[in-house]
C-alpha cells in the first residue's frame, strides 16, 4: 500500500513510471517508423493480428467512416477478435466531425502527458521543433492535421482516422489513457474503448450530444486544470509548508559583529552558519534528512491515510467513510433481505434479536456449564422458581416503580463435587 499511497514512496514510483513511459514511447515510435505498429485496442501488440479493423473514409459531410477498411503496408486486415470484445464508444465517435475534434484533443493530451513524464522527441506532437527535419514534423492542412513519418525506406503521412488510431494507441500503451473510456489508469491492462458504428446505436442509453459533452468536459478539465494523478498524491506543497514550519526551531539567529545576523543549524552536533534561513532549511534537508523525516512524519502519515481513503478502488473494500447511507444501512439488515428489499412491501421489519444471558444449569459449578437464554426467559425463570414465603404470607403489593430488569439467576443447590 505504501507504494500506492505514501507520499515518500510515491517519489520513487513516479521515477520508475517515467522511465517506463519513455521506453514504451521509444519502442512505439520505432514500430511506427518501421511500419509494424499494431493499432489494436490491446495493451501490447498482438503478433497474430496485424493492423486493426477500424473503418475510415475521406468525406467531410458527416457520414460514418464505415465504407472502407483501413489497410497499411504490413499485410491483410486484422481478423475480428480483440475489436469484438473491446468496449465500444458511442456511435457518434465515428462521425467525421467528431473524429476531427478527437484528433485535436488527443494531440493536446499527448503533448501535456509527454511533458509531465519528460518524454521528448515525439514525432506525433504538433507545434514543436524537436530537432528533426521539416519532413519529419507534423503539419496542419486544410483537411486536418497531417503527420509525416519517415521510415528507413518509405515516407508515410498519417491523417484522419489512421492518425487518430495512432494517437489513441500511443495514449493507451504509453500513458494508460483510455480516451473514449474517459479514464487515466495507473496500471492499465485489458482493452481500451474503440469506435462503434450506428448498427449498435440502440445499446446506449445516452444521447450523442450528452456523450460528447461528457467526453469533452472530462478531457478539458484534465488539460486545463489537471495534474499528474501520482504527483497529486505526493502533496508536495503541503509537505513543504509543514517542513518549513517544523524546521523553524532549528534555525538559530546569531549576531556577528562583522557581518550582522547569521543563521546557524540547530541540529545536534552541527555548527554550520549561513546568511539566510532558507539556506539553513536546504542544509537540513540535504545533510540531516533523518531529522526532517521525523519532524514531518505525522504529516506524511496523514497524507498516506487520506490518499487511501479517497481512492474508491482501494484494496480491502470500500472504506466506511465513502459508503452511502443506503449501503451502510443494508449492512445492518437481517439476512432475510427478500422480505423488505422493495419499497412499499407489506412484510414487517423484524427487530434485531436481543442479547442472550448465560444461565447455569442445575448442579453447575462456578465454571459452568451455562446455557444462553433471552432476558425475558431469565426473568420468567426467576419468578417461577422463587421459593414460597413462610406461613403463607401474602406478597407485598406491586410497587409503583417497575422492578429492575437485571437478570437474576434462580437458586440451585451447590455442587457437591470437590473443587
Amino acid at each position: 500500500l505504501k507504494e500506492k499511497y505514501h507520499p515518500t514512496s510515491l517519489l520513487s514510483v513516479i521515477e520508475r513510471r517515467n522511465e517506463f513511459c519513455k521506453a514504451a514511447a521509444k519502442s512505439l515510435i520505432l514500430d511506427l517508423r518501421s511500419g509494424t505498429l499494431d493499432l489494436g485496442p490491446g495493451m501490447t501488440a498482438d503478433g497474430s493480428s496485424k493492423s486493426g479493423n477500424v473503418n475510415y473514409g475521406s468525406s467531410g459531410n458527416g457520414e460514418d467512416y464505415g465504407n472502407k477498411r483501413r489497410k497499411n503496408g504490413r499485410g491483410p486486415p486484422k481478423e475480428p477478435g480483440p475489436l469484438s470484445t473491446a468496449p465500444k464508444a458511442h456511435p457518434v465517435s465515428s462521425k467525421y466531425r467528431r473524429v476531427q475534434a478527437d484528433i485535436d484533443q488527443t494531440l493536446a493530451l499527448v503533448r501535456k502527458l509527454d511533458t509531465e513524464k519528460g518524454i521528448v522527441g515525439n514525432i506525433l506532437s504538433i507545434g514543436g521543433d524537436h530537432g528533426k527535419p521539416d519532413d519529419d514534423r507534423s503539419h496542419v492542412g486544410s483537411a486536418g492535421p497531417l503527420v509525416i513519418i519517415r521510415g528507413l525506406t518509405t515516407v508515410k503521412g498519417l491523417e484522419g482516422v489512421e492518425l487518430l488510431d495512432t494517437l489513441l494507441t500511443y495514449l493507451w500503451r504509453v500513458h494508460g489513457v483510455d480516451y473514449y473510456g474517459m479514464s487515466e489508469r495507473r496500471n492499465a491492462n485489458g482493452f481500451r474503448h474503440v469506435r462503434a458504428d450506428n448498427k449498435i446505436a440502440d445499446g446506449f442509453n445516452i444521447s450523442a450530444a450528452d456523450w460528447e459533452k461528457k467526453l469533452d468536459s472530462f478531457w478539458h478539465e484534465r488539460l486545463v486544470n489537471g495534474d499528474d494523478p501520482l504527483v497529486v498524491l505526493t502533496a508536495k506543497d503541503k509537505i513543504d509548508a509543514a517542513t518549513v514550519e517544523a524546521l523553524a526551531p532549528y534555525v538559530k539567529k546569531i549576531m556577528d559583529e562583522n557581518y550582522g545576523y547569521k543563521y546557524g543549524c540547530g541540529a545536534m552536533g552541527c555548527a554550520k552558519v549561513f546568511h539566510a534561513p532558507e539556506f539553513v532549511h536546504k542544509h537540513l534537508k540535504l545533510k540531516h534528512p533523518d531529522l526532517v523525516s521525523v519532524l514531518t512524519l505525522n504529516v506524511q502519515d496523514d497524507i498516506y491515510f487520506q490518499n487511501y481513503m479517497n481512492d474508491p478502488n482501494a484494496p480491502g473494500g470500500k472504506p466506511v467513510m465513502q459508503q452511502s447511507e443506503q449501503d451502510s444501512g443494508r449492512m445492518r439488515r437481517i439476512p432475510d433481505e427478500g422480505a423488505f428489499d422493495k419499497q412499499g412491501s407489506d412484510a414487517p421489519l423484524i427487530p434485531d434479536a436481543p442479547p442472550t444471558v448465560l444461565v447455569p444449569l442445575p448442579g453447575a459449578g462456578p465454571l459452568g456449564p451455562f446455557v444462553p437464554i433471552t432476558p425475558d426467559m431469565a426473568v420468567q425463570m426467576m419468578r417461577e422458581q422463587r421459593p414460597p414465603r413462610p406461613n403463607g404470607a401474602q406478597r407485598k403489593k406491586k410497587p409503583l416503580m417497575p422492578e429492575p430488569m437485571m437478570p437474576m439467576y434462580p437458586h440451585f443447590p451447590l455442587d457437591p463435587r470437590p473443587l
